[in-house]
């Protein structure tokens, strides 16, 4: 028997009557509504309530193949790794024909995940329970509601640290349907200063990363991107996209910016460590 768990983290339920409703064969499905904000909050309390030693995650904007459970699960169920990263394919009516590869992995397209370091992007993975049991919950900093991304990507570089096996699984996919408005150039640019204060939570907290100025070479960027903005003002602003080269400006600044604001604080984890501290 297969159990699902939906984690409704909206503040008034609106899956609930969807969720009750519906019916599968062979799989137990549970409601469980998690209203304060935050993706991670709603997956800890997720995690808290499966009763499973295999468990797969996904998205709510995702059609899974219909090969994508087995698929996943099977490596996880013989024991071969820890946990696995399965391939993301972005609906086809919304590709464009300006996007870069910047473009389709900020919406978690991931079409080949054996294609250089594997890395877990929550749309489409699965980790064995022993991954919490030693690294406990996802970070509640981090994801959606929060920092706006990261909390699947710190769970794997923590489980590299712990020399844990992350396998890709090629054979199967879901396709990801995301709300068109994320093709805008406004939300291109919330995307790159989300992705940019991830990176410094990630870094400041977790690597104990060391930035020497950082308010002063975020300064610098700024200065580097009006410039360019400026050069190439004949090319206008577009509604809908942005350039990968603006894109990557601003996530340095909004890393930079972030750092600065976060190095007088006290890190949440020791150096690299598996476990949040405990003590604040």
């Amino acid at each position: 028997m297969v159990e699902m768990i939906v984690a409704d983290n909206d503040e008034t339920g609106s899956a609930e009557e969807v969720v009750r409703s519906t019916r599968l064969d062979k799989i137990d499905i549970h409601y469980l509504h998690h209203p304060i904000p935050g993706k991670s909050r709603a997956l800890n309390a997720a995690l808290a309530k499966a009763s499973g030693t295999v468990l797969l995650f996904t998205d709510d904007d995702v059609e899974p193949a219909a090969s994508w459970l087995e698929r996943m699960a099977e490596p996880l169920l013989e024991r071969r790794c820890a946990a696995v990263a399965g391939r993301i394919v972005l609906a086809p009516h919304l590709a464009r024909s300006w996007f870069g590869v910047m473009h389709r992995t900020w919406l978690a397209e991931v079409l080949d995940p054996a294609d250089g370091k594997i890395a877990l992007v929550g749309a489409s993975m699965a980790a064995h329970r022993c991954v919490f049991d030693l690294i406990g919950d996802f970070d509640e900093a981090l994801g959606p509601g929060a920092s706006g991304f990261g909390e699947e990507t710190l769970l794997g570089m923590q489980m590299q640290e712990a020399g844990m096996l992350i396998s890709p699984v090629v054979d199967t996919f879901v396709v990801h349907y995301p709300d068109p408005a994320r093709l805008l150039r406004s939300d291109w640019l919330v995307a790159a200063r989300r992705f940019g204060e991830t990176s410094a939570y990630i870094m400041h907290h977790w690597e104990h990363a060391l930035v020497v100025f950082p308010k002063i070479r975020a300064w610098m960027v700024g200065i580097k991107l009006r410039l360019r903005q400026w050069l190439m003002m004949s090319q206008g602003h577009n509604i809908e996209g942005c350039s990968e080269w603006e894109m990557s400006y601003r996530v340095q600044i909004a890393r930079l910016r972030r750092i600065a604001s976060e190095s007088s604080l006290p890190r949440n984890y020791q150096y690299r460590s598996l476990r949040k501290n405990c003590f604040k």
